[in-house]
């Protein structure tokens, strides 16, 4: 009779151990990596249910979960995903890992403000092919902790998204982003889209209670957001080309590009320190080194599919006059508000531009190219009494239907 007892005893120690969650030691680095990588960028500890690796190679995450409570004004937040799986993973040696492919099923995030306003954005399918993962190492640098923040692939993919907020329901038909650089340094040329967003007539009503863009002629809203850019990391110093646009169907599209340099790893660094620490970083203290920050150029730009004509009677009418009437005096008006400038030239060619746009409504584009790159202490000295100067020496200009 004992001896059946210490049987049964041992079988079901035996089963309680197999039920556990894998230990620490059992999760494979590459996973480690990347449940790091997750801490740091969402200041939450991922959880799972259980991390099988097959004949393979393949390892199978079911289960996994994070949740950060909200705290002051910083919203909670909870993920979870049904299954992730990695496929062809290598290990690059120096901390660098190699994922062949990976997919996600049934990822769903969930915020909550302390207002009590919250949404969710549900995902069944993400595909990612060459995702590079990288550990920051025992003791992290300012590069290796930049690295190892950045999420690198050189494709991802999603199906379609739902985000549903205030009982309302936006959709998008998927995510997608290309990239092409060094895994080990993340500096590369990169591309993301969120393409056929879409927000239907109930959910735009509640953000335009007025009805403006009913009255308008737009029963619902469709666009694509797109971005690209070239990310450069050397010396201990950040160089960033970026290029964002904003389509609506029917109605315009927004650009906006941007140039900046010498931005310090260090102070980078010092941000996600901060923010792991739950405190604001202290940008005085990191004032000498991000005084050399440099800006080569800016570009905001508007292109016109419609819009235009239709709002350019509404806002006539709020001024008591009709579009004619508006168009003709909008020359002077300008003329008169950049007075205070004391730049002429300038002056001139803002009013021509406004005029031009105005009469033939196709593109409207402010530009900002210094003849070199002017630093963050540049800006900082300019004398504010005289604008005119700094138009000058930014290369400001304002152009239409170029």
């Amino acid at each position: 009779m004992k001896t059946m007892t210490k049987t049964f005893i041992v079988i079901c120690l035996a089963g309680t151990l197999l039920a556990l969650p894998a230990r620490a030691e059992e999760v494979p680095d590459v996973v480690k990596i990347l449940f790091g990588t997750w801490k740091n960028q969402m200041q939450a500890e991922p959880t799972y249910e259980s991390i099988a690796t097959g004949a393979d190679g393949t390892i199978t995450i079911t289960k996994l979960a994070m949740e950060k409570t909200a705290a002051g004004p910083a919203p909670g937040m909870k993920m979870t995903v049904d299954e992730i799986s990695l496929k062809e993973v290598s290990d690059e040696g120096q901390g660098l890992y190699e994922i062949g492919g990976a997919s996600f099923t049934g990822t769903k995030i969930e915020v909550s403000g302390p207002d009590g306003m919250a949404f969710s954005a549900a995902m069944p399918e993400a595909e990612i092919e060459n995702w590079y993962l990288m550990s920051p190492g025992e003791n992290p640098t300012p590069e290796s902790t930049l690295r190892s923040s950045l999420n690198i692939a050189k494709k991802m993919s999603s199906g379609k998204i739902t985000i549903e907020a205030m009982g309302q329901t936006v959709t998008a038909d998927g995510y997608e982003s290309t990239w092409e650089g060094d895994p080990v340094t993340g500096a590369g040329s990169f591309t993301t889209k969120l393409g056929n967003v879409v927000i239907d007539e109930s959910t735009m009503n509640l953000a335009d209670p007025t009805g403006t863009l009913k009255q308008l002629g737009y029963s619902g809203l469709a666009f694509d957001a797109m971005g690209d850019g070239d990310l450069k990391i050397a010396d201990g110093k950040l160089g960033l080309d970026f290029n964002f646009t904003y389509a609506a169907k029917d109605m315009a599209t927004f650009k906006v590009s941007i140039g900046a340099a010498d931005v310090p790893v260090k102070a980078y660094a010092e941000m996600q320190k901060a923010r792991a620490a739950g405190s604001p970083p202290d940008f005085m203290a990191m004032l000498p080194e991000l005084q050399n920050v440099s800006f080569s150029g800016f570009t905001l730009r508007f292109e016109d599919n419609s819009i235009t004509k239709k709002v350019m009677p509404l806002i006539a009418a709020m001024q008591g006059m009709d579009e004619a009437a508006m168009v003709a005096n909008a020359g002077a008006m300008v003329q008169m508000s950049m007075m205070q400038l004391n730049n002429q030239a300038f002056t001139d060619q803002v009013v021509g531009a406004i005029n031009g746009f105005l009469k033939d409504p196709k593109s409207l584009t402010i530009t900002l190219k210094p003849a070199t790159p002017v630093k963050v202490i540049d800006l900082m000295t300019m004398n504010p009494a005289n604008p005119g100067e700094a138009i000058e020496k930014l290369g400001v200009s304002v152009t239409a239907n170029d």
